[in-house]
């Protein structure tokens, strides 16, 4: 039977509401009034600490939880590691460490005691413990510290270093220094002291990291236990059950509960956390109110019950939320309501506050600011170490949607600006995906910042912010969400799919971002693209079973939960969206022609351009969305226009597999324009009657090469570099240009008719000044390693001499009346002297390939992405195939010019001595050496982002050659 659009629709809307009661009600079913409910994984981790509890029966100790010393055993790898998931693929090298270090020692507590387990064979335990050890080794060696996001890996992995130690066995390791240190950053701000009071903290849910400290007491934790946890976190009460020495009836009654109601099922594993009441439940509810899933009926069986629950919560926390109530077996059960509670934070209470709204109820977001505010965003818990970008989303949107009559939006304003300035920025400064402190895939943090900040604009949009500046918007909102679309247009797999971790949670991620951002499009053809690539990712996930949990959570260790993946999925299914366009509005603001997007559309729908038509368009708007910030950076263009320079650079950024940050993209577009005006300055100098523009021109160049010099003296003596002692020259300032030591002014003097006027010598000032400067203090010049600053150095020496070699040359000609004197000019070793004729492929690859500005740019590209204490390439074949790249890079693209006089941009510099055909022959051949080299490069330099950047360059100069051919 065939179903019309609307049966069809109904039938679709009948489905989601049935699988929503059904969510709904496997929530509530779960939940427990003791202890509350949890779907979180099970935990190798976790699991090895409760394992190693023993307690003393009728004065005969014994391993209280043999079953889960087995789940610990069984889940060993052959290699002798563990992953956090009991055998299942590793997806995040802290995991396996973590989890094989408290695994390790697990064992050898079992190996050193084995109580009633003597059935086990000690040779075969000890070779398990000997493969681990090796184990352990291996991944400490390549363990990445600084890419940890591991809720308190910080602390945890010195503690187990330290246990670890404490059986005889010591790790060196190269991130061990980095470790210790951000350790001590944390525990710098909290103390383990602090918990005697009756405070709550969030250091509590890994209190197993001074398991090692005998001068801690952990008998006096015992007034912070809530329902018989130490802050619901297994692996930290087993810690608190085997230190205490007064056994606690509470724990172990905890303990048994999680083996029993956890994910676990009484087969000896245990999670990170358990319950997860307000996490899960507040995770669930608002991602289905957010996506316009609430019904009627819905609001009659479920939205009481609901609300109840976190109004109890927020009457034991103070008025705010923690990821589980501040309740538990101590109080219900022996009416004691001594205990401190769960520490509420950011995330938990944000959701809430958003369900609230969204429910029709006040929020209590201006509690929210007040409590977790500071400098420069919200905290999630008063003692993080880093912000978390999610929460901030999630405080933003709470701000937006409360629904606080006695608040106008006006008196937001203050929380609403900093909030979003964190957001943006924190993306601004972002290279490749978004990274997040609670979830592994980048389509997460995308999701909830696109949410976010599409609410504010749809709250701009109607007039509730007036106050709101316009600069915010358009230089960082905008663009933010711009890029992120590009991102998540570009990164959909073949079959309609997102991601690599877990397809389909991230896959719903990326729809649920792409339904908000729908009312974004500022013209029908990404209108289109936006809704074909939602209906491909539906279509994968009707498509798609239900297979193995999707470990993308981070808690200790990756966790999955079946009920948020079900939440997510169902919100992608269903959303909506139909929010009004912001298209004129986006328009009108960016200052956008809609024709020119109409043209650059028909460009990319028909080809014309044979690259992704959506990153093409979207690259396009970024480009305009730049030039504000451009021009209030270096003000109006000398020539061109900053929107083509942008341009150039975006297109390739934007498929590249790990982008450049938005803010080093900024820095390389200024370093292009920068390049740019100096060759144009040479353009204008070299056009007819502007001789005098010679005279001055060639001084400066001199000066300009006299400094470059001396900073590239300075730095390798290790002088810092800083602000330039660069003093442009006077017009009729001494210079030895001339062989005889005359300055181009007195050899000039007389000859040259006109004057130079103050005007055109402070322009040429100011570019060339403006151009040392930039390449002097520039960011790339502060993060690059010692060799990339040399080669940056050496770089703009470089083109500084081949640019006063065009300028000298024309000069020398003016000078003689039209016959040249031939190379006895030196620029600095550019040309040879006494007349001798530099071999051609010397000009080819050289001189020329210099002049156009791709191995500066090259070099200062390589230095923004410049590996932190050591150099890009580190021996002596990478750089010489950077080297190549970086040549065959520009001689390709001059080639390619030259092949056409009409496309030609740049000075011939003698190329007009090939034959059109001798030239045709040369792209191919100098393509394959450029093709040749990359390969070299790819397979010996092993950092990706030194990689992606030499790709960036090479893409640019292609994107760029081919750009020449389509009117844009």
């Amino acid at each position: 039977m065939n179903l019309t659009a609307r049966e069809a629709l109904a039938m679709a809307e009948f489905d989601s509401q049935e699988r929503i009661g059904r969510l709904l009600q496997t929530l509530l079913d779960t939940y427990e009034p003791c202890y509350g409910l949890g779907s979180m994984t099970v935990s190798v981790y976790d699991t090895a600490w409760v394992a190693c509890i023993s307690k003393t029966v009728s004065g005969c100790s014994q391993w209280l939880f043999p079953s889960s010393f087995f789940h610990v055993l069984q889940a060993q790898l052959p290699d002798g590691g563990w992953t956090a998931h009991a055998g299942q693929e590793c997806s995040d090298e802290t995991d396996g460490i973590l989890s094989t270090m408290a695994a390790t020692y697990c064992l050898m507590q079992h190996a050193k005691t084995p109580l009633q387990l003597k059935h086990i064979p000690a040779e075969a335990l000890a070779e398990s413990i000997r493969k681990a050890l090796a184990s352990l080794d291996v991944m400490l060696q390549s363990w990445r510290v600084g890419n940890s996001k591991a809720v308190g890996f910080e602390v945890l992995a010195p503690s187990l270093l330290n246990l670890l130690e404490e059986e005889g066995h010591f790790f060196a390791f190269p991130g061990k220094e980095h470790l210790l240190h951000v350790r001590d950053q944390k525990l710098a701000r909290v103390s383990p002291e602090l918990l005697y009071n009756n405070s709550p903290s969030a250091l509590l849910h890994s209190l197993e990291a001074f398991h090692y400290r005998k001068d801690i007491s952990y008998d006096r934790f015992a007034h912070q236990k809530v329902g018989g946890s130490m802050m619901a976190s297994p692996s930290a009460t087993a810690s608190y059950l085997i230190r205490c020495k007064t056994w606690d009836d509470e724990a172990e009654a905890y303990l048994r509960l999680v083996l029993s109601n956890g994910h676990g099922r009484g087969l000896g594993g245990v999670p990170s956390a358990y319950p997860s009441t307000n996490f899960e439940l507040t995770w669930v509810v608002s991602t289905l109110l957010e996506a316009g899933l609430w019904t009627t009926d819905l609001d009659e069986r479920y939205a009481a019950k609901i609300l109840t629950m976190l109004e109890d919560s927020r009457k034991l926390g103070a008025g705010l939320v923690g990821f589980v109530p501040g309740i538990g077996q101590d109080s219900l059960l022996t009416g004691r309501d001594t205990a401190p509670g769960i520490e509420p934070d950011l995330d938990d209470s944000a959701k809430s506050s958003i369900i609230f709204s969204l429910l029709g109820r006040r929020g209590f977001s201006s509690q929210i600011v007040e409590h977790f505010d500071s400098a420069q965003c919200l905290k999630t818990y008063k003692g993080e170490r880093n912000p978390s970008l999610t929460a901030n989303c999630n405080a933003l949107l709470s701000v937006l949607l409360d629904s606080d009559d006695s608040r106008p939006y006006q008196s937001r304003y203050p929380p609403i600006e900093k909030i979003t300035r964190f957001i943006c920025d924190s993306w601004w400064k972002t290279s490749g995906p978004l990274n997040d402190k609670w979830n592994l895939s980048p389509f997460y943090p995308a999701m909830l910042m696109v949410q976010s900040l599409m609410e504010l604009l749809h709250k701009w949009h109607d007039g509730n912010l007036p106050e709101l500046e316009s600069a915010l918007l358009q230089e960082r909102v905008i663009p933010t969400l711009f890029q992120c679309l590009g991102q998540l247009l570009q990164s959909q797999n073949p079959d309609g799919s997102w991601g690599n971790r877990g397809p389909r949670e991230e896959t719903s991620y990326a729809i649920v971002a792409l339904t908000n951002l729908v009312s974004l499009a500022p013209n029908q053809y990404l209108d289109t693209e936006i809704m074909s690539a939602i209906h491909c990712g539906r279509s994968f996930l009707k498509q798609s079973a239900v297979g193995k949990a999707e470990y993308l959570w981070i808690e200790k260790v990756t966790y999955a939960s079946e009920n948020l993946a079900e939440a997510y999925v169902i919100a992608a299914l269903h959303a909506s969206a139909q929010k009004a366009s912001l298209r004129h509005a986006i328009l009108h603001l960016c200052v956008i022609d809609p024709e020119e997007l109409e043209h650059v559309a028909a460009l990319a729908e028909n080809g014309l351009i044979p690259d992704d038509g959506r990153s093409l368009v979207i690259s396009w708007i970024m480009s305009w969305l730049y030039v504000p910030v451009l021009q209030r950076m270096l003000g109006k263009p000398a020539s061109g226009s900053y929107q083509d320079s942008a341009f150039r650079w975006m297109v390739p950024n934007s498929r590249a597999a790990s982008p450049l940050s938005p803010k080093d993209l900024l820095e390389i577009i200024i370093a292009s324009i920068l390049v740019d005006d100096v060759s144009n300055l040479v353009d204008e100098c070299m056009a007819p009657g502007n001789d005098q523009l010679t005279i001055v021109l060639a001084d400066a160049f001199h000066a300009a090469t006299i400094h470059t010099n001396e900073h590239a003296h300075a730095t390798t003596n290790g002088e810092t570099h800083g602000a330039l002692a660069f003093e442009p020259p006077k017009a009729n300032g001494k210079s030895t240009l001339l062989p005889n030591g005359d300055s181009v002014g007195e050899a000039c003097h007389g000859q040259c008719n006109g004057m130079v006027t103050p005007s055109n010598h402070s322009n040429i000032e100011k570019t060339l000044f403006t151009f040392l400067d930039f390449f002097d203090t520039s960011d790339a010049t502060c993060k690059g390693s010692e060799a990339d600053r040399r080669s940056l150095q050496s770089e703009v020496k470089r083109y500084i001499s081949a640019q006063q070699w065009r300028v000298v040359s024309l000069f020398e000609e003016q000078v003689r009346g039209g016959q040249s004197i031939g190379n006895e000019v030196v620029c600095d070793g550019m040309v040879p002297q006494h007349g001798a004729e530099p071999p051609q492929h010397e000009i080819t690859r050289e001189r020329s390939a210099t002049l156009t500005g791709f191995p500066l740019l090259f070099a200062f590209t390589i230095c923004l992405s410049s590996p932190k204490g050591r150099g890009s390439f580190g021996n002596m074949w990478q750089k010489y195939m950077a080297d190549e790249v970086s040549n065959s890079i520009a001689t390709v693209f001059h080639l390619e010019q030259a092949a056409d006089p009409l496309r030609l941009r740049l000075p011939a510099s003698r190329l007009e001595l090939l034959e059109a055909e001798h030239i045709s022959a040369l792209i191919p051949y100098e393509k394959q050496r450029l093709s040749l080299a990359l390969k070299h490069l790819e397979t010996t330099v092993v950092d990706k982002e030194v990689l992606g950047a030499v790709e960036l360059v090479a893409g640019m100069a292609e994107f760029t050659a081919r750009l020449f051919t389509v009117d844009l």
